[in-house]
């Protein structure tokens, strides 16, 4: 069986993939420049680990697995491989760890004075300390309640936060995606309510921090509205670490230079690269990263290693794509 690796994973990983199987040959593309999925022929080849497949899957007609590195598959949107009869594997699970801790630390940060900076840069040592806002106690609500949502859940609620889950199908509470042991919340158990998105509006009016985690599909683009930003107290920040495209970005900024609501933080925009003239990078009370809550080379490769060995085995393969979906 021949493998595409086109993904960053760790050399001894590879080696672990070649120790699977004797029949397992692996073409590593990885860092050359330049290889192109345009010019890829290969009537051998049965799996991809990497970003896409090519265009022209007659060139690959072997071609039954894609494994991609991302959670999102919103990059295959125009032409999904899955119509194709090629089963898609996503990296779901992976990225919940470090999302996470982004969320909490960023929670945690915003609650901090921002004297603190002030006084240091001008070697003042103020008469009266200013009071620390306390996360504990507050309300977080997380829109989409997959591996992410469910990993911020866990950190938050340790913390004394209360969660409430908005999430498209909110009888199912059980998650059998790929996790880290002992992480997550696989039983949905956390959540004070987990509420359909038709209750979004109404959690939102009760939200300290909305939390986005939710897919970027055709029926969730806009999905952070005006109704829904309108909702939400003055005090309330919003953190997006998931697609641009999921909130209604005229009606945040409005909110924020109006300072109906408290800020922001956003790892992700509808432009990206983020242009240099935007008005986000200045916007007030807005934390601006560059898509890179989720940036790590752990545990992606321990999802890559089992799902070949289940693929070898014909056993089910972890994180599939749900077709109707789209995620």
């Amino acid at each position: 069986m021949r493998l595409l690796l086109d993904a960053a994973i760790q050399d001894e990983t590879v080696e672990a993939l070649r120790a699977l199987s004797p029949d397992l040959e692996i073409v590593d593309v990885r860092g050359e420049a330049a290889f192109s999925y345009q010019t890829l022929v290969d009537d051998r080849l049965e799996v991809i680990v990497g970003p896409r497949t090519p265009a022209d899957l007659g060139q690959v007609p072997a071609l039954r697995w894609l494994q991609l590195r991302s959670a999102g598959v919103d990059h295959l949107a125009a032409d999904p491989p899955w119509r194709h009869g090629i089963t898609t594997t996503n990296a779901r699970g992976v990225f919940a760890i470090p999302i996470a801790e982004y969320v909490t630390g960023m929670l945690l940060r915003v609650r901090q004075p921002v004297a603190w900076g002030r006084d240091q840069a001008a070697h003042r040592w103020p008469e009266d300390a200013p009071l620390i806002e306390i996360l504990r106690g507050t309300t977080a609500v997380v829109v989409g309640y997959g591996s992410i949502g469910r990993e911020i859940a866990r950190q938050l609620d340790a913390l004394g936060v209360r969660i409430v889950a908005v999430k498209a199908r909110p009888e199912q509470r059980h998650d059998g995606d790929y996790r880290v042991p002992g992480t997550g919340d696989p039983d949905g158990t956390i959540p004070e309510r987990i509420l359909g998105l038709d209750g979004l509006t109404d959690a939102a009016r009760d939200a300290d921090a909305l939390i986005v985690t939710v897919p970027l599909t055709a029926e969730s683009r806009g999905l952070i509205d005006a109704d829904v930003l309108g909702a939400l107290r003055p005090t309330a920040w919003v953190v997006n670490t998931s697609r641009g495209p999921l909130i209604d970005e005229t009606t945040l900024l409005d909110a924020l230079r109006s300072g109906r609501i408290a800020g922001a933080v956003l790892d992700v925009f509808v432009d990206e690269p983020l242009p240099a003239d935007s008005p986000w990078w200045d916007a007030p009370n807005v934390i601006v990263t560059p898509h890179a809550s989720g940036v790590t080379l752990r545990y992606f490769d321990a999802l890559v290693v089992e799902n070949v060995r289940r693929y070898l085995a014909g056993e089910p393969l972890l994180n599939r794509v749900d077709p109707e979906r789209g995620y």
